[in-house]
This record gives structure tokens, sequence and C-alpha cells, in this order.
């Protein structure tokens, strides 16, 4: 179990959160978000680049590109490539723009590794469609990031959805789902937890608290924690 958080734990930059990580918390691995990448976020991201390749020495990283997906932003993704071992992207939110993105990701599969990007179940609407066109394109079904707080609020049942997917599932991103709003701290009752405790226990890839301050995301990082050193079922101590 590896578990990833943002790298917005505090107000500041990618470095100042990194700093902060490093200085009071024992956590190494993080998703570098860019849910938007305006020139600002590229003047910035360009000027801490190389204190961000230096931490690659103690943390490990993965991405999450922006949404929209556009050509323009493979700059962002070639300043990746040699930081971030795989990037989170969303699928386009109309129908319209699927045979562009569809275009877009293969050409970055082709240069950048075909497994190294994640397609995530934002709205399932426009997640299915997407998914559909990526499996008749050059490289096929493209991993899947599952969401589940994303899955609860659209009343689909994380568990289920995510174990019949099982072998397609290369990150996870977990919260929890209050009814009204998502992006919230999940405790040991999330209803998704009992169902994929032992899924989650042996997964290989990356799962991501998706909590976006340190105050919310400890506990959550303990109880899964926990999990992962929990007996198996049936073991005795």
């Amino acid at each position: 179990m590896r578990l990833s958080v943002p790298s917005y734990v505090i107000p500041g930059t990618y470095a100042e959160n990194l700093r902060w990580l490093e200085a009071n918390t024992d956590q190494r691995q993080v998703e570098l978000l860019f849910f938007m990448y305006d020139d600002d976020v590229e003047a910035l991201f360009a000027r801490e680049l190389p204190e961000l390749t230096d931490a690659r020495r103690q943390f490990s990283f993965t991405a999450h590109l922006p949404d929209p997906l556009l050509p323009g932003q493979r700059s962002l993704v070639e300043r990746l490539d040699g930081l971030a071992e795989s990037f989170v992207v969303h699928p386009p939110r109309d129908r319209s723009g699927i045979p562009a993105f569809t275009r877009l990701l293969d050409e970055w599969r082709a240069t950048f590794g075909q497994r190294r990007f994640f397609l995530e179940n934002t709205r399932l609407a426009d997640f299915e469609p997407a998914d559909a066109a990526l499996a008749e394109s050059a490289y096929g079904p493209p991993p899947l990031c599952a969401d589940l707080g994303h899955l609860a609020m659209e009343g689909r049942d994380p568990a289920v959805w995510t174990l019949s997917r099982a072998d397609r599932v290369a990150e996870i991103h977990a919260h929890g789902w209050n009814g009204r709003n998502d992006h919230v701290p999940f405790g040991p009752d999330e209803p998704w937890l009992a169902g994929l405790a032992d899924f989650l226990k042996g997964f290989p890839g990356v799962i991501e608290l998706e909590l976006f301050s340190w105050h919310e995301l400890e506990p959550c990082l303990n109880l899964m924690r926990g999990l992962d050193s929990s007996p198996e079922k049936g073991s005795h101590p």
C-alpha cells in the first residue's frame, strides 16, 4: 500500500509544501496537482522545478494533469516526464471533445509511455464514453484512477465498481462523502472501506488521500496505515 497526499496540505507553493512535509512528517509520496495551468502556475512550476527534482532523493511523485486537457500542456508533461511516475487525467466534459482528447492522449502515450496516463472517473457520464473511445484507440484501454468519493456521490458502490475493474485500476483517490460534499475526511465507518479493505491491503499502486489540509489528512493516513498492518482475515495473533 503506497499512501500519497496532495501537493497542497498547507497554504503555499509546491516547494513550500514539500519542505513542510519533510520537516514535520514521514510522508514521502506526493501527487503534484495541476488542476489548472495558466501563466502564473507555469512560471511557478518552472521556478521550483530544480528544487522538486532535487527532492526526488527523498520523495516519489505522481501528477494530476489539468482539466480540460489541452495540446498546449505538452510542455508541462515534458517537464514532469523525469519527475512523476504517472499522470491522472480527466475525461472531457463534452462528448464532442472525445475525438480530440483520444488523439492527444495517444500522442502523449506514444511519447511518454503507454501505461503512464490513468483515466479518472470524474462523472461516469463523462468517463464511460471516453473510456470506450480509448479502448478503440491505438494503445487500447488505459489504466484507471478509481475515485471512491465520486462514485459514492453518484450513488454507485465504490467497492463493486473498483473490484470489477481491479485489473485496470492503477491508482485510487480516497476521500469521504457525507451526503452533501465529497473530499471530506473519512473514518472506519466509511461505507467503501469494509468492501475494499482486503483489496487495498494488497494494492500495489498509489492510494492518494484526496484531502487538502494536513489537519484532515493525518487521521485518515493513520487509519489507512492501520489497515495495512492489520491481520488478514482468518489469521491469528
